[in-house]
């Protein structure tokens, strides 16, 4: 069903953002997509291509504030997100809380300040790295404010927490650093869409990282978890909207838990990346870019939604540990069907994880028993032709 038309602009061309912008043109409204990578696919789908480096947030300014444009959606990474959230405020756009919050959930500097504060289940972590004496090892060295687990190492002993310090200084553009007690347990995601501060539908996905140590390569929406972490992360989400006044829209929540207690790792409010959107859509049919996208095009959300039959869906993200010419991938394994998301060519160089990934891989299993078992040992179902480097 159509809306009232609309000029919407996107903020990132990459192919993550297919499904947005899909879910946005499907409404019949008027798409621009900003970003300075014009091979990226998006720039092809969208009414118009406009080339701009949003990390620039001034001149992102200027180029919004001198077109007619509706509703900004940011795309699925940090940058996009934040830039968008200075020009929303200055401008009045829906679906994005005021600046100081954005930055208070996607610097990790800052939510750790606030979760102290407000005792949320966080590891113990410093700032600075005069302060290592204060956490033991081993610690999580990370940049404040990068993504896909870039600069992210585990520290074992005092020289190599001052060498991944330096490292991760570099990953981070602000140049600022923290360190957190590493805690056992296994990788979730919580995905929750708010309204009113309260949720109205949510997920959870197993997350597990296999090639690259602090990037998510496959992925299945849990159903081992226990309920009682379940409801403790809707209760805290809950109250974490209301901690901070937040408006309608995703809440994206990285967590570890050992199934009896659970603490926060990363918090987001723009879209995960790697077609997480699909493997929802795909598990659950339930489509999640276009609720995500529907705050930002000043939609309201509806109070309920409802899941369907779930699908046994496992996506898998292909990537190696060393630099290599790419030629081809299969996944060799029983499955009901597999979709493969090809994203380099045949003869195109590829770089290890977590810079490079040639595609993206899901695949129905026949039962829950297959999909929890096999999600994690994806990696060793995929062969990879290349050259190597």
């Amino acid at each position: 069903m159509k809306n009232d038309y609309k000029n919407i602009l996107l903020c990132d061309a990459n192919f993550c953002v297919l499904p947005i912008l899909q879910s946005i043109k499907k409404r019949g409204f008027s798409l621009s997509v900003v970003g300075s990578k014009l091979d990226d696919p998006a720039h092809y789908l969208a009414d118009k291509s406009v080339d701009i480096n949003y990390a620039d947030i001034e001149m992102l300014y200027q180029y919004i504030s001198e077109n007619n444009y509706d509703g900004v959606v940011p795309g699925c990474n940090d940058r996009a997100y934040i830039s968008l959230a200075y020009v929303a405020q200055k401008m009045n756009f829906t679906g994005f809380d005021d600046y100081e919050t954005v930055l208070t959930i996607h610097h990790k500097d800052k939510f750790r300040i606030f979760a102290e504060e407000h005792n949320y289940p966080i590891p113990k972590a410093i700032d600075s790295i005069e302060k290592i004496e204060l956490i033991n090892f081993p610690v999580l060295v990370k940049p404040v404010d990068s993504f896909s687990g870039k600069g992210i190492n585990k520290a074992n002993n005092i020289d190599e927490f001052k060498k991944y310090w330096i490292e991760a200084e570099k990953f981070s553009p602000s140049g600022l650093v923290v360190a957190e007690e590493f805690v056992e347990g296994n990788l979730y995601s919580h995905s929750a869409f708010i309204k009113d501060k309260k949720i109205i539908i949510d997920f959870f996905v197993n997350e597990y990282c296999t090639v690259y140590p602090y990037q998510v390569n496959s992925s299945n929406i849990s159903t081992l978890l226990n309920k009682k972490i379940q409801d403790g992360l809707r209760s805290w989400t809950e109250k974490f909207a209301n901690d901070l006044n937040l408006c309608d829209g995703l809440i994206h929540t990285q967590f570890i838990s050992d199934n009896k207690s659970f603490y926060l790792i990363e918090i987001a409010r723009r879209c995960p990346g790697d077609l997480y959107s699909q493997l929802i859509q795909k598990s659950t049919g339930v489509n999640y870019a276009e609720l995500y996208a529907m705050p930002f095009c000043g939609l309201e959300l509806p109070d309920s939604i409802e899941k369907k039959d779930m699908k046994y869906i496992s996506r898998h993200t292909v990537s190696l540990d060393s630099d290599c010419i790419f030629i081809s991938s299969s996944l060799n394994i029983d499955s009901i069907t597999t979709q493969n998301v090809q994203l380099k060519y045949s003869g195109e160089e590829m770089k290890s994880a977590p810079f490079g990934k040639s595609g993206i891989y899901f695949v129905e299993h026949k039962n829950m028993e297959a999909m929890e078992t096999l999600t994690e040992k994806l990696k060793d179902f995929v062969v990879i032709e290349k050259l190597d480097l």
